[in-house]
């Protein structure tokens, strides 16, 4: 019949158009919306028009909830001091995009003018604002695994002064100078400043959160800057059971606590990201599908776990759970934590072109997980030991790591072993997919065309390592250390050549230093 070919080419082309990528798909139907403060005209019960444009993101953001329609809000620059509340239940497209060219700043601090002054010496001045907002100390969630939180953790109170975090006292008495304390029962907030600094320049955090994402999907946010939101276990953004949601071109900077967290979602996309000097981590995610981080950088991160002494456990970039995710071209540089911590179950995960230098703990930290894990064409470099944890090895670490391939990358000069794998016991996981319990050893590592080496750390240690050394392979990698024995396996000190009659490669390649 004639029109089969015809309806042949409109079923491929159906089926081509279903299979694209839904993130931010807009119509060609969508409904634009301004928002301009500087503008005259503007105003939080305008339409939103060009000539009438909005106020504030949140009434923007109030009417695109109403109106179930594709809807694209381009917002002017600015600081706006808004918390946006939860966009929920929504599944039409949504995209809050800066204005070309625009610095659109959401900021979840104040600035106050009505400081009064306490006390004065030659070094500092301390100055008091009433605190109302009762945020007090969190508490600790890890009690039962024996972790202890201190207490300067478990604040979430933030004031910022240009680029830095004051420093947050428990006590009056301790007060110093760039400092604050929060006097919980008289409900005081005091702040000690060096001699020329206002207080009417501080930025005091008062909102805990500037988005959340709830049951919804085809959300982007482009162009934004997140800054200033407090609280502790809180981020600025915070994604959940949503999908097909695109972070682009965004920066979370001076948080304190968190930049951007992830729960249980399809399809989820951030690139060209920046995540600085938040007080405990850039990025985090748990039981995440389809997950995409591309061009990112995160550093600086986890200057309150620094002061309180906590730099792993919970600090740091984390993810539990991955099922397919790509980090591409992920830059972690000078956190004071781990640069990347796969902890738990993560599955199908691929890590190109990227750069872990200068972390605290490590670099790149591998536990408990099935795996497979890929890391191609990047450098761990730099990072170095700092927490009191005996276990871990500032390059890569493997702790009950399974199916990991490290191809042609450059892991030199950590301080402490470049590679070290210890398994003090096996990991046993519940996959949540079918509650199955899984026992985890580290073994089966793939080393190709590697280059590994240090003037004096080692280059790789085990601890209950048998699983890994005996399922290793190798191939085309170099070596190079100063140090007499560059392998430490099972406690026992082992020169190249023993390495390479017991384990070797006969393609590995030990370069003279």
């Amino acid at each position: 019949m004639k029109g089969q070919p015809l309806l042949c080419i409109v079923l491929v082309m159906v089926l081509f158009l279903i299979g694209q990528p839904k993130i931010a798909a807009i119509s060609a139907a969508a409904l634009t919306l301004e928002v301009n403060p500087a503008d005259p005209q503007a105003s939080d019960a305008g339409t939103g028009m060009p000539t009438t444009p909005f106020r504030t993101i949140g009434a923007a953001l109030a009417w695109a909830q109403a109106h179930d329609r594709p809807t694209e809000i381009y917002i002017h620059g600015g600081i706006y001091r808004e918390a946006l509340g939860t966009i929920r239940h929504r599944q039409t497209p949504l995209r809050l995009l800066a204005k070309a060219g625009d610095r659109v700043i959401l900021r979840g601090s104040q600035r106050w003018s009505d400081w009064q002054v306490v006390s004065s010496t030659p070094n500092f001045t301390i100055y008091r604002h009433p605190w109302t907002l009762a945020w007090g100390f969190s508490g600790n969630p890890w009690t039962a695994f024996h972790i202890e939180l201190p207490p300067v953790a478990q604040r979430g109170e933030l004031v910022w002064w240009q680029d830095t975090p004051l420093r947050q006292r428990l006590s009056f008495l301790e007060l110093q100078g760039n400092d604050f304390y929060v006097d919980d029962p008289e409900q005081q907030l005091y702040v000690a400043l060096p001699a020329g600094v206002s207080p009417s320049e501080l930025e005091v955090a008062v909102h805990r959160e500037a988005l959340r994402i709830l049951d919804s999907g085809l959300i982007s946010l482009v162009g934004l800057r997140f800054e200033h939101y407090g609280g502790t276990f809180t981020q600025a953004v915070r994604i959940e059971r949503s999908h097909d949601i695109e972070v682009k071109d965004c920066t979370f900077w001076a948080n304190n606590w968190g930049g951007l967290e992830s729960h249980r979602s399809d399809r989820l996309r951030v690139e060209r990201t920046q995540f600085l000097q938040n007080g405990w981590r850039g990025m985090a995610g748990v039981h995440l599908r389809g997950f995409t981080v591309q061009q990112v950088l995160v550093h600086g991160n986890n200057w309150r776990g620094g002061w309180a002494g906590f730099y792993d456990w919970d600090a740091g970039e984390k993810y539990f759970h991955l099922r397919g995710a790509v980090f591409d071209r992920y830059r972690a540089i000078g956190n004071q934590a781990a640069g990347l911590w796969l902890d738990t179950d993560n599955q199908n995960v691929e890590i190109r072109r990227s750069q872990f230098v200068g972390n605290a703990v490590v670099g790149l930290f591998l536990e408990a997980g099935t795996g497979p894990v890929t890391i191609e064409d990047s450098l761990i470099a730099y990072n170095y030991s700092i927490a009191p944890n005996y276990l871990q090895t500032p390059g890569i670490f493997g702790w009950a790591a399974a199916h990991v391939t490290l191809r042609r990358n450059w892991i030199w000069e950590n301080q402490g072993a470049q590679i070290g794998v210890r398994d003090p016991s096996p990991r046993t996981v519940t996959l949540p997919e079918t509650g199955e319990e899984v026992t985890i050893t580290s073994q089966d590592w793939h080393l190709e065309g590697n280059w590994i080496g240090s003037h004096q750390e080692l280059l790789l240690t085990t601890l209950k390592g048998e699983a890994f050394l005996q399922t290793l392979r190798l191939e085309d990698n170099h070596w190079w250390t100063d140090a007499p024995y560059p392998f430490r396996l099972e406690g026992e000190n082992v020169t190249w050549l023993q390495w390479q009659e017991r384990y070797g490669h006969p393609s590995d390649r030990w370069l003279l230093p």
